[in-house]
C-alpha cells in the first residue's frame, strides 16, 4: 500500500511542479522533496524525470482520448438541424471543458507545451497523443463529410480550427475571462457552424 501511495504521490507532485515551473525547470530533487520520498523510490517507479512525465501524459491523455472518441461519434440526422452536426460538436466542446475543469494543472501544462518548439523534448513526448486526439476529431468531420459534401477536403482544417477555438476559450478561462460552461460551449458551436455552413 505504501508503494502505491508513493507512486501516486510522486505523479501528483511532479505534475504540480511541471505545471507551475515547467518541465525543464523542475528537478528530481524538488519532486522527491515535495513527495517526501527518496530518489531511489522515484527511480524504482519511473527510472527518470522523463519517465514520470511520460506516465503523467499517458494516464491523462489515454483517459481523455477515450472520452473524446466516444463523444465524437456522429449519427446523421439531416432532417433536424439541431440533431445533426450541432449535438456532436457540442458534446466535443463539453468533453474538453469538463476535462480541463477537472484536470486544470495537466491541461494548462499541455496547452502551454502545444506551442513549444517542435524540437523540444516535451513536444516530442506528447506528439503521439496530440496526433491521436486530432485524428479523432478529423475522423468525426470525415464522417460528417459523407453527408455534408461541402465538408469534403476540409476535414483536417475544420478539426484544427475547431480545437483551436475550444483551447482559446479554455486558455481565457484559466485567466478568469470566460466560463467553461454550457452557454459558452453553445456559443462556440454556433459560431463555428456559422462559419462552415454560411
Amino acid at each position: 500500500m505504501k508503494n502505491i501511495n508513493s507512486r501516486e504521490l510522486l505523479l501528483k507532485c511532479a505534475l504540480a511542479l511541471f505545471s507551475e515551473k515547467g518541465y525543464e525547470c523542475s528537478g528530481i530533487n524538488e519532486i522527491v522533496q515535495m513527495a517526501g520520498v527518496t530518489k531511489p523510490t522515484l527511480y524504482y517507479f519511473f527510472q527518470s524525470k522523463e519517465g514520470i512525465f511520460k506516465e503523467i501524459c499517458r494516464q491523462y491523455y489515454e483517459r481523455f482520448n477515450t472520452i473524446l472518441a466516444k463523444e465524437s461519434e456522429y449519427i446523421p440526422n439531416t432532417e433536424a438541424y439541431e440533431n445533426d452536426v450541432y449535438p456532436v460538436l457540442l458534446r466535443i466542446v463539453n468533453a474538453y471543458f469538463s476535462f480541463a475543469g477537472e484536470n486544470r494543472q495537466f491541461y494548462m501544462m499541455i496547452l502551454a507545451l502545444t506551442f513549444a518548439p517542435p524540437t523540444a523534448q516535451t513536444a516530442n513526448m506528447i506528439e503521439p497523443y496530440h496526433r491521436t486526439q486530432y485524428q479523432i476529431i478529423i475522423r468525426c468531420f470525415e464522417h460528417m463529410s459523407e453527408v455534408h459534401t461541402n465538408f469534403k477536403g476540409r476535414e483536417q482544417q475544420y478539426a484544427y480550427h475547431f480545437v483551436a477555438m475550444i483551447n482559446a476559450n479554455i486558455g481565457f478561462w484559466n485567466h478568469g475571462y470566460v466560463a467553461i460552461d454550457g452557454q459558452n460551449a453553445d456559443n462556440i458551436v454556433r459560431q463555428f457552424m456559422h462559419g462552415i455552413f454560411s
